[in-house]
């Protein structure tokens, strides 16, 4: 039965809970498993930690005594386990009213009370009640038949042990707490610490307040008052399966408050105590660890940590958590900027999906939506969310209030932009109503996506009031969030004119970009995946050689029985001279055998050293090469802020019309360093993104009415960075030109854009419009204009041929060597003339 106090705080949330409760039953018969622990400590340990993860995870989804269920199905260990611990003797045994309870025989354990008499009937009494009282949902019915077995325990517990009375007591004010009667509950349990300490039984206390201290509120100060406590007579009895659940607590209150320093040092301890009793299932506080790195920006640490996670997920039964875990390692990745490999893993997390296991992998779908977006994949966004609703429909507020911002965010990308609003709308009318201690990283992440929408379509105002709601949300551990603030608002200070506020907030950007993505962290990262990778291999290849030598053992004693049988009927000296002649040159032949095989070890050995060498060298160069490119367009864009604001203060039209044709070609430059240093290649670059890029770029520039329509037709090449620049001037200086002069009057016209290969050694560039055209009896080489003659220029620089005329409107065409074509003309010797 869920806590009043929750169900109360998360009102609308209300709603998806009894669909989440089914997930109890379902994972039973999914993964069936074992607790892995012979003792009753840490398997109720396990039983807890489990479920306080899935409360935290499911952003208070799912009621802690819910949440319980779920290990109890999935390491069949009985739900009573984790509330019997003050009347099982120690040593959680199941009593004939705990089996029959567990296998749903309520009428059959109500007719054993008949039959028993004292503590028997005590115990019974307790387990009756306690089956009602944390029975998943508030029923009235429920309560009322918890509150009849408590009753008579009260009743009976005053002529038996005082344990019996401490325990009914407990379970009074759980049912309080449950009725909504929260104050009152947390008086008996004050009542019974007294009770305890008055009789000495210091550990009765400490469970009692821990127990207590769990149902309040977060935030409480009581609460952790009460935990803290608990804890230290824990340590002091050496209790450590109790001192961890109670760390595990205070740790998740210190999360919720968002005092992320502190829930570290916690959590790091709580590793190091797990592994004192061997408890294996560090799953959980490695996962945390992995998350707090990975707001921090310690990416490195937050792959470490994800490594140890998936590591602790040893038994079969674990597998069912495995698909959070699979997200959480697409998470890093993601931020890592290895986009495919968080693809991959968060397929991994949607493996094997189900109705019943949706709280895990349900998150997957989340980051792979949010991943398609970011590469320009949004109609494979939206295929995917719309199989996910017809199939999985969202059932939780969060999953709902979620599902209406991945819909906004996809549908804006396919510039739907009434559909984005729309949406957008919805998610923020049911973000006013979550509560706050359950908001992560969500939030800013969908602040700053609305603040860039409505950028987008021009409205700055709001754009900016959605950028401070969701800077307001955001940790100071998160230096992403803090990124993306910054970024934003550059943005919005340029389109409002703020061009100094601007080029400070670009310069922040870039330092919080630099502090994430520096060369050295991208650096231990690669390592440390390729470290991932070749341990696993590692395992495989002495597997393989267990195997082999097994196979090698069962071969040699088969030889050794064939030799001595035919040494038993070989009798004669002769043979056995000769025999042992042809020994002694097997022997020699062996020797000479293992000298070479010697040999040739060493001769792998220094080629395998000397591989190792030239790869780490050349992955150093990638390094260099990417680090090179993000420099360069880091300072090719702080020089076009720079030029952006100065071209504000000049006077002379015809100045500042040169300077903003001159950050036109910086930014056609500085697109290609920032592909280059974002892709896995360093020395080439995808034509048809670029282009497609630089031409939305060129638009967004000059039409803000798109009155002009760009149709391209840009075959799959990738062009060395000597031919992509000009090329891309290139194409800078047509679409300026044509959108300057071949549209006038609002006019609207096409413009198409091609690029195709011209037979087996040549490309051509073809950019016409439908405008006015060149002007009548123009002559090209008398026209004095610094655009055509650049072009010109370039076009010699890629050892083509320029041509502008007039076809149905202006038509420039560059026909020029591919690069590959060039590079086998310069490497080949010439010919004697």
């Amino acid at each position: 039965m869920g806590c009043t106090f929750l169900l109360t705080r998360l009102g609308p949330l209300v709603s998806g809970l009894v669909t989440i409760f089914v997930m109890a039953g379902y994972l039973a018969n999914a993964q069936p498993g074992r607790a892995e622990y012979s003792d009753v400590a840490r398997q109720r340990l396990l039983i807890r930690i489990t479920a306080q993860y899935i409360h935290t995870i499911s952003q208070g989804q799912i009621d802690m005594d819910s949440a319980i269920r779920i290990p109890c199905k999935v390491y069949e260990l009985s739900p009573l386990l984790a509330y019997n611990e003050g009347y099982s003797d120690g040593d959680g045994k199941p009593s004939v009213g705990t089996r029959l309870l567990d296998a749903g025989r309520i009428a059959e354990a109500r007719a054993l009370l008949s039959k028993q008499r004292q503590e028997e009937r005590l115990r019974l009494l307790l387990e009756l009640g306690s089956y009602f009282v944390f029975k998943p949902g508030t029923e009235k019915a429920d309560l009322d038949q918890a509150s009849t077995y408590i009753n008579e325990a009260l009743i009976l517990s005053t002529k038996a042990p005082i344990q019996w009375k401490v325990e009914s007591m407990a379970l009074r004010a759980h049912w309080l707490d449950q009725s909504g009667f929260a104050a009152e509950g947390q008086r008996v349990f004050d009542e019974i610490v007294t009770l305890c300490d008055r009789s000495g039984n210091e550990l009765a206390s400490a469970q009692i307040l821990l127990r207590a201290g769990e149902l309040l509120h977060y935030g409480d100060p009581a609460r952790l008052m009460k935990l803290e406590k608990a804890l230290s007579i824990f340590r002091k009895a050496n209790a450590k399966e109790k001192e961890i659940e109670t760390l595990s607590l205070i740790n998740i209150d210190y999360f919720v408050s968002k005092k992320y320093d502190v829930a570290e040092n916690y959590l790091r301890t709580i590793v190091k105590l797990q592994s004192r009793i061997n408890f294996r299932h560090q799953q959980y506080p490695y996962d945390a660890l992995s998350w707090l790195a990975y707001r921090k920006g310690a990416l490195t640490d937050a792959l470490s940590y994800s490594n140890k996670s998936l590591a602790s997920l040893a038994s079969r039964a674990d597998s069912t958590f495995i698909s959070y875990f699979h997200t959480r390692r697409g998470l890093v990745y993601e931020r890592l900027l290895k986009l495919d490999e968080a693809l991959t893993w968060y397929d991994k997390g949607l493996e094997n999906r189900a109705p019943g296991t949706r709280l895990f992998w349900y998150r997957a779908v989340i980051g792979k939506v949010l991943t398609l977006n970011e590469i320009g994949r949004a109609k494979e966004a939206l295929f995917l969310l719309k199989e996910t609703k017809r199939n999985y429909p969202p059932n939780s507020y969060f999953d709902k209030m979620h599902f209406t911002f991945l819909l906004g965010m996809t549908y804006g990308n396919l510039k739907k932009f009434s559909f984005a609003e729309s949406n957008y709308k919805v998610f923020l009318t049911m973000a006013e109503k979550f509560p706050e201690e359950y908001i992560h990283d969500e939030f800013p992440t969908a602040f700053f996506q609305i603040s860039t929408f409505y950028r987008t379509i021009g409205k700055t105002r709001q754009a900016r009031d959605y950028l401070e709601r969701g800077k307001g949300y955001t940790s100071p551990f998160d230096i992403l969030a803090k990124d993306n603030y910054y970024y934003n608002l550059f943005k919005i200070d340029s389109m409002e004119g703020r061009h100094l506020d601007a080029i400070r907030h670009l310069r922040l950007s870039y330092e919080f970009a630099d502090s994430m993505f520096s060369y050295d962290q991208r650096k231990r990262a690669e390592e440390l995946i390729v470290k991932y990778e070749t341990e696993k291999k590692d395992k495989n290849i002495q597997l393989l050689n267990s195997q082999n030598q097994l196979e090698r053992i069962k071969t040699e004693q088969a030889h050794r029985t064939r030799n001595i049988t035919l040494a038993g009927l070989v009798l004669m000296l002769i043979i056995i001279s000769l025999l042992f002649n042809r020994y002694l040159i097997k022997q020699k032949t062996n020797l000479k055998l293992v000298a070479s095989q010697r040999e040739l070890d060493q001769k792998n050995f220094f080629l395998e050293t000397l591989n190792t060498e030239q790869d780490k060298l050349l992955k150093e160069k990638e390094w260099l090469l990417k680090e090179v490119h993000h420099r360069v367009k880091n300072n090719l864009q702080m020089v076009t802020s720079l030029l952006y604001s100065q071209s504000v203060y000049l006077q002379d039209d015809t100045a500042r019309l040169a300077v903003k044709d001159s950050l036109r070609r910086m930014q056609a430059m500085a697109l290609i360093h920032q592909k280059l240093y974002q892709d896995e290649n360093t020395s080439s670059i995808a034509m048809p993104e670029y282009i497609n890029e630089l031409t939305l770029y060129l638009q967004e520039s000059f039409d803000d009415e798109h009155q002009i329509t760009f149709r391209q037709t840009i075959e799959p090449l990738s062009l060395d960075v000597s031919q992509a620049i000009p090329l891309g001037l290139i194409v800078t200086e047509s679409i300026v030109n044509t959108i300057k002069h071949a549209f006038l009057n609002g006019q609207k016209g096409v413009v198409s854009i091609e690029l195709q290969q011209d037979g087996p050694d040549f490309l051509v560039l073809k950019i016409a419009d439908n405008g006015i055209g060149l002007p009548a009896g123009l002559d090209i080489k008398e026209y004095n204009s610094l655009g055509l003659e650049l072009m010109q220029g370039l076009a010699k620089q890629l050892n083509g041929h320029f041509k502008i005329e007039n076809s149905n409107g202006v038509l420039v065409t560059v026909r020029f060597i591919s690069s590959s074509k060039q590079h086998l003309e310069t490497t080949l010797p010439a010919k004697n003339s």
